[in-house]
């Protein structure tokens, strides 16, 4: 029986990745029909992945960035359809994360191929729009908002460490209130960030603890410095003495929510796009959506 399958492209993916898609069509299952919808660059892409929800596809694929992806498992929300990826972004965090090939034409194969098992992970909800990374106030919202488009068309993610670099030295520390289920606390921080999956954290926390993206919590990091040069003491502490106690910052997990809150707004980034100013309330959302993943 013929199966159907919507490939969903996101506005930003460049010519040669879309060229390189229909040319993987050709080598789809001879018992799949795969439609594809090219998100025209003003038309949101929460709207269009939502006319998977009609019961006529089996399977959806996602081809953008972390962005893209996370709009379209909001458009699937409740509907158990499946989820590929093809990594056509700049950082392709989620990809990276679940092991998906960040070649188009292997990844293409993963999303269709019957044998490729599904993983569910987790997701997180802010001002009703899903999120599967990270969300942050701080150095790395900073970060995210100071590093222009043409620098990461360029350089990739590489485009972000000038910047961070910069922004880690310039950083001042604000009173900031977060609330992680239900326990408030009051920090004079530099940084917050909210994760659900590891690889950014990893990049900012080395040696921190193993954070998960299908374990139903959150890893919620705060960083309070009362100088910018104890940024490189921490770094190279953390490295060394990976269990040792790092006083400058602050860890624990999150299971429903958190909440950021600060004196005066504080940018916000999600996923690596901002997304407002503070307060924010972040919502745990277990099991969210199934991926398929290589086998191994």
């Amino acid at each position: 029986m013929m199966r159907r399958a919507l490939v969903v492209i996101s506005p930003t993916v460049l010519p040669h990745l879309r060229q390189n898609v229909r040319e993987c069509l050709a080598t789809a299952p001879s018992d799949w029909a795969c439609e594809v919808v090219e998100v025209p660059p003003k038309d949101d892409i929460v709207e269009v992945a939502r006319t998977a929800r009609d019961g006529r596809y089996q399977r959806v694929l996602a081809m953008g960035g972390d962005g893209t992806v996370a709009a379209v498992v909001q458009a699937l929300s409740g509907t158990g359809i499946p989820l590929g990826i093809l990594p056509a972004g700049t950082g392709n965090l989620v990809a990276r994360e679940l092991g998906i090939p960040v070649d188009v034409a292997a990844a293409f194969r993963t999303a269709l191929d019957d044998g490729s098992p599904l993983r569910a992970i987790d997701a997180m909800r802010i001002n009703g729009r899903i999120f599967l990374l990270n969300a942050g106030v701080g150095v790395n919202a900073i970060t995210i908002a100071k590093t222009s488009r043409l620098g990461k068309t360029l350089f990739g993610q590489a485009a972000y460490v000038g910047t961070a670099v910069w922004r880690g030295l310039c950083a001042t520390s604000a009173p900031l209130e977060l609330i992680v289920d239900g326990d408030r606390k009051v920090f004079q921080a530099t940084d917050v960030l909210v994760s659900n999956c590891g690889g950014l954290a990893r990049v900012l926390h080395p040696n921190g603890p193993t954070i998960l993206p299908d374990d139903g919590l959150l890893n919620v990091c705060v960083v309070s410095v009362k100088s910018p040069l104890q940024y490189p003491w921490y770094y190279l502490r953390r490295w060394i003495f990976p269990k040792g106690e790092h006083r400058i910052v602050f860890e624990r997990t999150a299971a429903r929510h958190v909440t950021v809150m600060a004196p005066k707004p504080l940018v916000v980034q999600a996923d690596g796009d901002i997304i407002g100013d503070t307060p924010i309330e972040i919502e745990v959302l277990p099991k969210a959506v199934s991926l398929f993943v290589p086998n191994g």
